[in-house]
C-alpha cells in the first residue's frame, strides 16, 4: 500500500513543461516499515504449550500426578512436559496496535521528497531544488487469534503446533506540502503545483490509502524434551519451526521460514516458580525485508532472545505471572530521525535554505524489550482461563505500547 500511495510511479506532479517527479527513500523503498513489520511478525509471542496442568507418571502408585503446582507461565516455557498421552488444547486472542517504529511516532512520520534530476538539462535547473515535505499517519492494527494443540509423546517429550488466524488493517494518510525554493519562472510561472487549474495556490494535497486482510498466519511447530529434572528443578531443550504459510504481501505472515532452538530451565521454590529461556532465531528471506514492489527478497534479521520470570501460586486455582521478554535483533534496517536542508536560491536570494524534519534508513542491531504481567485461573476441572498484558520497555523496532491477551485451555 505505502509504495503505491502516491501512484505507481511515485509522487509525480501534473506539470506540462517538465517531468516533476519527486522521490523519497522511505516511499520508494518499503524496507523501513516492511522489514520492521516482518521482524515483528516473527516475534509475536506464543502461549506456552506446557501451560496449565502438567503430569508425571507415578510408577509406584500406577497413576499420573501433577508435576507442578502452579498453572505455568503464559508467554515463556518451563522445563515440565505434559506427560505421556496427555493432550492440551487452547486458544488465545491478542490485539496489536502499532504506534511507533524505532521511537518515531507512526501518527506523525515525516518524509522529504526531492526532485529527480533531468539528465538532458545542463546546468541543473534551480526548480529542481524544490522539495515536497510529507507528514504521514500510519494506522496499523493486527488481531491475532491462535489455536494451540500439544501432545505428550512420552513422559519427557512434547510436540505442539500453533495456528494463528490474522485480521490485519492498514490505513495511511499523507499530508504533502510543496516547498518552493526557486520561485516563479518568468516564462512558465510556478514550477510545481498539485492542481494545474491553480498553479499558484495548490501547494497542499492529502493522499490516503486503506487495506485489510484476513487469513492464516505463519504456523509454528514446537518439539520440547525434558533432559533433566528432580523434585525442585528441571531443564528442557526445544526447537520451533515456523512455516511461511501466511501471505506476507497482505501482512498475514513474515514471508520467511524460521528455526528457533532454545533451552528452558525452571525451579520450584515454595509458591514461586522461576524460569529462564535462552535461544536463537534463524530466519530466511522475505520480500518484506527487500522490495515488495519488485518482488525482490532480502534476509530477514536473526534474533537472539532471552526471557526470565516467575509464576506465583497465589491460591490453588490462581497463578500470577511476570516475565521480562528480551530480543537482540541483528543487522536490521531501521528508521532514524534526521533533517533535510534545501539549497538556497541564487536567482531569488530572498529564498534562503530551509531545514525540514526527515527520516533516514539505518542498518543496526538493537534490543527489543517487553514486560509481561498476567494471571491464570482454574475455575473447574482442567480448564484454565488466561489474561495477560505485554508492555514495552524500550522504543526499538515496530512497537505497540500495550498488547492485551485473553485465552483459555484444557488438558485431558
Amino acid at each position: 500500500m505505502i509504495p503505491n500511495l502516491y501512484g505507481p510511479q511515485g509522487l509525480v506532479l501534473p506539470n506540462a513543461f517538465h517531468q516533476a517527479h519527486f522521490v523519497s527513500s522511505f516511499q520508494s523503498n518499503f524496507t523501513p516499515l516492511g522489514g520492521a513489520l516482518a521482524t515483528q511478525l516473527t516475534l509475536l509471542p506464543l502461549a506456552s504449550p506446557a501451560s496449565g496442568f502438567t503430569y508425571t507418571f507415578d510408577r509406584t502408585a500406577g497413576v499420573y500426578t501433577r508435576s507442578a503446582q502452579s498453572l505455568g507461565p503464559i508467554l515463556t516455557e518451563r522445563a515440565e512436559t505434559l506427560g505421556r498421552g496427555k493432550f492440551f488444547l487452547s486458544f488465545a486472542y491478542q490485539r496489536f496496535n502499532f504506534s511507533s517504529v524505532d521511537g518515531v511516532s507512526l501518527d506523525s512520520l515525516p518524509a522529504v521528497f526531492t526532485h529527480t534530476h533531468a539528465e538532458n538539462i545542463t546546468p541543473e535547473p534551480e526548480y529542481e531544488n524544490d522539495v515536497i515535505t510529507t507528514d504521514n499517519d500510519i494506522n496499523f492494527k493486527v488481531n491475532q487469534f491462535t489455536l494451540f494443540g500439544a501432545v505428550g509423546l512420552t513422559n519427557r517429550i512434547d510436540l505442539s503446533v500453533a495456528i494463528p488466524l490474522m485480521d490485519v488493517s492498514l490505513d495511511v494518510k499523507s499530508n504533502a506540502t510543496i516547498r518552493r525554493i526557486a520561485g516563479p519562472n518568468s516564462q512558465f510561472g510556478e514550477a510545481h503545483y498539485f492542481d494545474s487549474a491553480d498553479p499558484t495556490g495548490s501547494i497542499n494535497k492529502t493522499f490516503t490509502g486503506r487495506g485489510s486482510s484476513t487469513g492464516l498466519g505463519d504456523v509454528t511447530f514446537r518439539l520440547k524434551g525434558n533432559v533433566w529434572k528432580n523434585a525442585k528443578a528441571g531443564l528442557a531443550v526445544a526447537a520451533d519451526f515456523r512455516a511461511p504459510t501466511g501471505d506476507e504481501k497482505n501482512f498475514l505472515g513474515s514471508g520467511a521460514a524460521g528455526f528457533k532452538p532454545f533451552v528452558a530451565a525452571s525451579l520450584h521454590a515454595g509458591r514461586f516458580a522461576p524460569h529462564v529461556n535462552v535461544g536463537y532465531q534463524w530466519n530466511g528471506d522475505s520480500v518484506l525485508a527487500g522490495d515488495v514492489t519488485s518482488n525482490v527478497k532480502a534476509h530477514l534479521p536473526n534474533q537472539f532472545f532471552y526471557s526470565l520470570g516467575t509464576e506465583f501460586s497465589a491460591a490453588k486455582p490462581l497463578t500470577i505471572t511476570f516475565d521480562f521478554l528480551g530480543q537482540r535483533v541483528i543487522d536490521a534496517t531501521g528508521v532514524v530521525r534526521t533533517t533535510f536542508t534545501t539549497a538556497a536560491s541564487t536567482a531569488h536570494p530572498e529564498n534562503s535554505s530551509k531545514t525540514f524534519n526527515n527520516i533516514a534508513l539505518s542498518n543496526h542491531s538493537f534490543n527489543l524489550n517487553n514486560g509481561s504481567l498476567g494471571f491464570k485461573l482454574n475455575p473447574f476441572s482442567s480448564f484454565v482461563l488466561t489474561a495477560n498484558l505485554i508492555f514495552k520497555m524500550n522504543d526499538s523496532g515496530l512497537r505497540s505500547t500495550v498488547v492485551p491477551m485473553f485465552g483459555g485451555s484444557y488438558t485431558f
